[in-house]
C-alpha cells in the first residue's frame, strides 16, 4: 500500500474513533449520571446522619425526580448489596416516591420471596401513597393480637404486637393512634416489672424507659410539645437512649426549635456527663 493510502486509512480510523468516542458520550444511559449522585447522597448521611432516621432527610433527591426513584427501588431489591445501604435506599424512596412508582411498587410487592423487611417497607411507601391495602391487612392481622385481653400466656405477644403497631402506625402518620399504642405498652411493661424476678427487672425497666423515646417523637410530631419534653426525658433513663439521638433525629425538630431547649439541653448534657464514667464501670450484661 502506498504512503497516501496509508494516510487515508490512518485517518479514517481517527475518524472513526472519535465517531465512536462521541457516540458512546451522547448515548450514555442518564441512570448512571443519577445513580452515582444517589450513591453520593445515601454516602453522605451515612456519614454525617446515620445515627436517626426522619422523614425528609433525603429530599436532596426529590429533583432527580422519577430517575432515582427508579435507582432507589432497585437498590432495596438488590440482595448483592450490603444490607445497610439497601436500609438506606428504602429511607429515601420514602422520600422521593410519587405517584408514578405506584406501578412498579405494587409489582414489587407480588414477588413471593420478598424479603419481608423489604415488603414492610413498600407497603409503607404504597400506603404514603394513597395506596393502603397492604398496610391495613397488617394492621388487622396485628390488632387480633394486640386487642385480646393480657394474660401470662399471651401478655409477651401482646408486647411485640404492640411494638410492631406502633412503630406502623407511627410511619404511616396516624400520630393519635401510635401515642395511644405506646402509652399502652408502657403501662403493660410496667404491670409486667412490678410481677417478674428482680433479675430480669433491669432490662425490662430499660425497655420501658426508652419506649418513652418513640413516644415523644409522636407527641413532637403531633404539637405537644410539653408532653414531648416530658417523655424524651424519661426516655433518657434507658441505657439505650442517648442525648445525641434528640439532638439529630428530625422528628424532634419542634423541640430543639422551642426557647427551653438549649437550657434542657444543657441541664441534661451535665447529667449525662456526671453518670457516664459510673456507667462504663457496670458490667455488661
Amino acid at each position: 500500500m502506498n504512503r497516501v493510502g496509508i494516510l487515508v486509512r490512518v485517518t479514517l480510523l481517527m475518524v472513526l474513533a472519535m465517531v465512536t468516542s462521541t457516540s458512546a458520550v451522547l448515548n450514555a444511559s442518564p441512570d448512571d449520571s443519577i445513580q452515582k449522585q444517589v450513591v453520593a447522597e445515601l454516602e453522605r448521611v451515612a456519614a454525617e446522619e446515620d445515627q436517626v432516621r426522619y422523614r425528609g432527610q433525603y429530599a436532596a433527591l426529590i429533583p432527580l425526580g422519577s430517575d432515582a426513584a427508579q435507582v432507589l427501588l432497585k437498590m432495596l431489591q438488590d440482595e448483592d448489596l450490603p444490607l445497610s445501604r439497601r436500609r438506606r435506599a428504602a429511607n429515601a424512596l420514602h422520600d422521593v416516591a410519587t405517584a408514578e412508582q405506584v406501578v412498579p411498587l405494587q409489582r414489587a410487592m407480588d414477588d413471593l420471596l420478598l424479603e419481608p423487611w423489604v415488603e414492610t417497607e413498600i407497603g409503607l411507601i404504597l400506603a404514603r401513597l394513597g395506596q393502603r391495602r397492604f398496610l391495613e391487612r397488617w394492621l388487622k392481622q396485628i390488632r387480633r393480637i394486640t386487642d385480646r385481653t393480657p394474660t401470662t400466656v399471651n401478655l409477651a405477644g401482646i408486647l411485640e404486637g404492640l411494638s410492631r403497631l406502633g412503630d406502623l402506625q407511627f410511619r404511616s402518620d396516624d400520630l393519635a393512634a401510635a401515642t395511644a399504642t405506646h402509652r399502652r405498652r408502657i403501662a403493660l411493661m410496667q404491670d409486667l416489672i412490678g410481677r417478674v424476678h428482680s433479675g430480669l427487672k433491669e432490662r425490662l425497666t430499660a425497655e420501658m424507659w426508652s419506649i418513652h423515646y418513640n413516644l415523644a417523637c409522636c407527641l413532637c410530631r403531633s404539637g405537644d410539645t410539653d408532653g414531648a419534653f416530658e417523655a424524651l426525658q424519661k426516655s433518657l433513663r434507658s441505657t439505650t437512649i442517648r442525648l445525641s439521638m434528640a439532638q439529630a433525629d428530625g422528628d424532634l425538630k419542634a423541640l430543639r426549635e422551642d426557647p427551653r431547649w438549649a437550657a434542657w439541653l444543657a441541664q441534661h448534657a451535665k447529667t449525662a456527663e456526671a453518670t457516664a464514667p459510673a456507667a462504663e464501670k457496670q458490667p455488661n450484661r
